[in-house]
């Protein structure tokens, strides 16, 4: 039986990589995909075998007015569970974050940070166990989720070359991937042609991280794979996709 500190670590994996599964719906004209609602589940592979005693569940909802998107993430396990959230605004092909919300919980010991954009200021507020910050910011920023839609959607343009800006830590991180080739993923819900793209790293940074969109699933990431030093390595494939 895996240790309870081997399943935390887990289920924080687990939550950093499924919070990718960001479905759309796919304009054959233009290949760029607009936003749909979507429900999906993953299976989780550790390290040649092991696997997480949990639950994993991704969803994109839109609300009533049909301005404000919301995409919520919850992995738990055991006596441990992580909440994500991103509520956003879709508007003239870009997106606005508006608010992230993360919640993690273990053995009753809870943890969470609150980012609020304020787009007439230009201005990230985010509350970290009660201790906010600000900073600025410019057009364009992204919070730790959002950002990964728009990889999504570059992917179905075709674009090879992606850099986001992220607020995230009290200051704007730099996230930059790349295509890095093409291959067939066979996963619980078929067998699919993939596109496949890189996180790319410092150059001594011996983690990995690659990601695989399936253009027939509209562009969702059927498949996601961190390498971890010390030959460690962590797999998700899709299981479920309701859209």
């Amino acid at each position: 039986m895996p240790s309870f500190k081997k399943q935390l670590q887990r289920l924080v994996l687990l939550t950093a990589f499924t919070c990718w599964a960001i479905p759309s719906s796919a304009d054959d004209t233009t290949h760029s995909p607009s936003l749909a609602p979507f429900s999906a589940t993953y299976e989780i592979d550790w390290d040649g075998g092991l696997s997480l005693s949990g639950s994993t569940t991704r969803e994109l909802k839109q609300d009533a007015k049909q301005q404000n998107w919301l995409f919520h993430s919850k992995a738990s396990a055991m006596f441990a569970s992580i909440e994500e959230s991103s509520r956003f605004i879709w508007q003239d092909q870009q997106l606005h974050p508006l608010r992230y919300k993360f919640k993690r919980s273990v053995l009753g010991k809870k943890r969470t940070a609150d980012v609020s954009f304020d787009w007439d200021k230009k201005q990230v507020t985010n509350t970290v166990e009660d201790k906010p910050w600000k900073m600025d910011i410019s057009d364009g920023v992204q919070d730790k989720i959002s950002y990964q839609l728009l990889l999504q959607r570059e992917v179905a343009q075709g674009k090879t070359e992606f850099n986001y800006s992220v607020a995230d830590g009290g200051k704007l991180k730099h996230y930059r991937f790349s295509v890095d080739g093409k291959e067939v993923i066979k996963a619980p819900i078929g067998e699919y042609d993939a596109i496949r793209v890189k996180r790319i790293r410092e150059e001594k940074n011996p983690r990995q991280t690659l990601i695989w969109f399936a253009p027939e699933l509209d562009y969702q990431i059927i498949k996601l794979q961190q390498i971890e030093k010390k030959d460690k390595s962590y797999t998700l494939l899709l299981k479920t996709l309701n859209q």
